[in-house]
């Protein structure tokens, strides 16, 4: 090949390069800027002048001054927190299981936990009561160790110079840190908790703007008077930690399901057998032999019973509406396939919040069961699953 040739093809290779080819060589150019960062570090470190070999000699403390040492309790401290926080991962709130038919008890609750959680709550006891006492002690020893402060003449200062500001404490980072620890408790344990959070966050946020409306309007009036004055030093927040308490009560009853009671409005509970008054509501229902064609039993035939058939998987309904006639009962045939979750199916008159009309037994899966319901007027209803709201889908009776 002429150089003239040679030429050309490392010309076209730039006018039309292979930019697989370069994509390709970008971990290389990478790994290239790495070790010249890398050789020029070392380069610096090769020629940097020699340090000193002994250390100079340090001036001793001054007297009556105090210079506390670092500490090992705030580690121990958080660390038993965040065992205290690793064991929420490990408990288990849901329906309390029957000793003799071992299957779950309807309107029921059960608080569960593993034995990895114990452990971690065993843990978290020791580290937080050792860290607490740890701090205390060095405290006290730290108290004992302080010496007579000198006399000196009494000095009376109204307050700070004109022009400086020292902002007062607050209790509002304690506050916030109560309200964000509900928050992460209801994120683990329930959804009622976590909204109690959301509630005793807001009301620390307005206090806390509260707070600084106030000291911006001192510093509005500072430029009438020429001296930046503190807000009035806080009181201790009793009210506040009283409503703190009373949301956090009310949150804990309604994620146990004592606030509102429920079954309440139930008509049947359970997959039993319709009764009798059911029954003669269905027969009352019925037309005659000699009845129009249009009544509203009409759409089923004499003695037939119709039966729906349900499934729920990965925590889902497989559909959506299901359909049945009204002023007769009719069959519910629900499979849990989710091995080891417990589900059900309950009916609610309108939508999903509305009255409870019926509600099947709770169950684990993998299991089948057969849910006799009784007869409905016309109307739109909601099935849901009374543990997991989000399974939901329409019935409609016609």
């Amino acid at each position: 090949m002429s150089p003239w040739d040679s030429l050309l093809e490392f010309v076209s290779k730039l006018v039309s390069p292979d930019w697989g080819a370069l994509i390709a060589l970008i971990p290389l150019a990478l790994a290239a800027l790495v070790v010249a960062y890398l050789a020029w570090v070392m380069r610096r470190a090769l020629a940097a002048p020699p340090t000193r070999t002994r250390p100079l000699p340090a001036a001793p403390t001054p007297a009556h001054i105090h210079m506390p040492g670092p500490s090992l309790a705030p580690f121990l401290a958080a660390a038993g927190f965040a065992c205290f926080f690793l064991a929420l991962l490990f408990v288990h709130v849901g329906p309390r299981i029957d000793p003799v038919t071992k299957q779950p008890i309807a309107d029921s609750t059960a608080w569960t936990i593993q034995p990895f959680g114990l452990l971690a709550i065993a843990i978290g006891i020791v580290a937080l009561v050792s860290g607490l006492l740890y701090w205390g002690r060095e405290a006290s020893r730290e108290y004992d160790a302080l010496e007579a402060p000198v006399v000196l003449p009494a000095a009376i200062h109204a307050g700070p110079p004109t022009g400086v500001h020292i902002p007062g404490p607050s209790f509002r980072p304690l506050l916030l840190a109560i309200a964000a620890s509900a928050l992460v408790l209801g994120g683990v344990l329930n959804v009622a908790i976590f909204f109690g959070g959301v509630v005793m966050l807001v009301i620390a946020l307005l206090g806390w703007l509260r707070d600084a409306r106030a000291e911006y309007r001192e510093t509005v009036r500072a430029d009438a008077i020429g001296h930046l004055e503190n807000i009035p030093a806080p009181r201790f927040p009793t009210v506040t930690l009283l409503t703190f308490g009373a949301i956090f009560a009310a949150s804990i009853l309604v994620a146990a399901g004592i606030v509102p009671p429920r079954g309440s409005a139930a008509i049947v509970a359970g997959s039993a057998k319709p009764s009798a008054a059911a029954g003669s509501l269905a027969a009352s229902a019925a037309p005659s032999a000699g009845g129009p064609a249009g009544s509203p039993a009409a759409s089923a035939a004499p003695g037939a019973l119709v039966s729906l058939q349900l499934t729920a998987s990965g925590i889902a309904y497989d559909k959506s509406t299901l359909e049945a006639p009204a002023n007769t009962p009719f069959q519910i045939v629900f499979a849990n396939n989710d091995a080891g979750i417990p589900h059900n199916v309950s009916i609610h008159k309108d939508s999903a919040t509305g009255q409870e009309v019926f509600k099947g037994d709770i169950f684990n899966g993998t299991d089948t069961r057969t849910y006799n319901v009784p007869a409905l007027p016309t109307g739109t209803y909601a099935f849901v699953c009374s543990v997991h709201a989000n399974m939901t889908g329409t019935l409609t009776i016609k």
